[in-house]
């Protein structure tokens, strides 16, 4: 029997303890090996692109595909199955699986980069993306205050106002982008933007650098001065980053960073020499690049599946999928 679960199953379930927790278990899965992540494959077409994701993780397996139409916008489809039996055992609306598991996944980089947490906070964006890193690390760091910076002044000042208000944090809305940069310990970037939207030199002396936006070739974020700084990169699968991420692509085109340059989360070590910094060090910054993994959104499946269960969540479709058994045939 499949189980179909909306929007609104995955919100009722969804904490940001739980959606922290499946990115947490994603990086272990990724550090013992117990896991399959292929390439993504991309069908562009002149409206947009199909994508899918595959990959799977212990008892399951499934894809992510997604569409983008131009005009109109993404949807997003999580399918899970069983691993010993083929069955499609769920499927999921993954819009805000996939908002909910980068939030979390960003937020577990933030751990890893800067163990000791902050209070005040910098963010590089207002959107859906945006909200969801905001409340992850309002729920992980004692955040006291948070500079907000987007292009649009009604956008920031709407953010701040309604945020601020919901999480009980001081939003401050500013002019410059740079005012957030050179302020801020620690800096969020979630845009879609298609230039760089922050100059590298004004990042503040051993800031830590989350960026999620730019996730594919023809978007940009982050500039090659940025890199250039960067004692490391951390990144949630260096292969997709590579393939995928604008912005590690131009850095390495221009020599900022090298490949060996990229660090998976589960490969990190927080206390390896070459992640130490120094004020006079010119490569001062640590910068997390995400472009999002299967098995991230697998991990965060895994988890309200079997929350569902329990609580009674979601709706029965039944068998989507008919057997057909292995002695009538192979590989048709």
């Amino acid at each position: 029997m499949t189980l179909h679960l909306d929007s609104a199953d995955i919100t009722r379930l969804a904490t940001e303890d739980v959606a922290r927790e499946a990115a947490r278990l994603a990086v272990r899965v990724q550090a013992e090996g117990a896991y399959a992540l292929p390439p993504r494959i991309d069908v562009n077409v002149p409206t947009g692109f199909f994508r899918a994701m595959p990959a799977a993780l212990g008892e399951f397996m499934g894809a992510k595909v997604m569409t983008l139409a131009k005009g109109h916008g993404n949807r997003y489809l999580l399918l899970v199955c069983r691993q010993d039996t083929g069955e499609l055992l769920a499927t999921l609306d993954a819009a805000e699986v996939t908002r909910l598991r980068t939030a979390a996944t960003t937020a577990v980089a933030g751990e890893l980069l800067c163990p000791q947490g902050t209070d005040v906070l910098g963010m590089v964006g207002t959107g859906y993306e945006a909200v969801g890193h905001l409340r992850a690390f309002a729920r992980l760091w004692p955040l006291s205050k948070v500079l907000v910076y987007s292009r649009s002044a009604e956008g920031r000042r709407a953010f701040a106002d309604r945020l601020g208000n919901d999480l009980g944090i001081s939003i401050v809305p500013v002019e410059r982008v740079e005012d957030v940069a050179g302020a801020c310990p620690v800096t969020v970037l979630a845009t879609k933007a298609f230039e760089p939207v922050v100059n590298g030199a004004d990042f503040a002396p051993n800031a830590t650098v989350l960026s999620i936006g730019s996730t594919r070739p023809a978007l940009r974020e982050l500039d090659a001065a940025t890199f250039a700084r960067a004692r490391k990169v951390l990144v949630d699968d260096p292969a997709q980053v590579l393939a995928e991420s604008g912005d590690v692509a131009a850095a390495v085109a221009a020599g900022a960073i090298t490949p060996s340059s990229l660090v998976a989360m589960a490969d990190w070590d927080a206390g390896a020499p070459d992640t130490a910094r120094t004020q006079a060090d010119r490569r001062d910054l640590l910068v997390f690049k995400s472009v999002g993994t299967a098995l991230q959104d697998l991990a965060l499946a895994a988890a309200l599946i079997a929350g569902a269960r329990e609580q009674g969540i979601g709706r029965e479709l039944g068998d989507l999928a008919e057997l057909k058994a292995e002695d009538m045939g192979r590989g048709n």
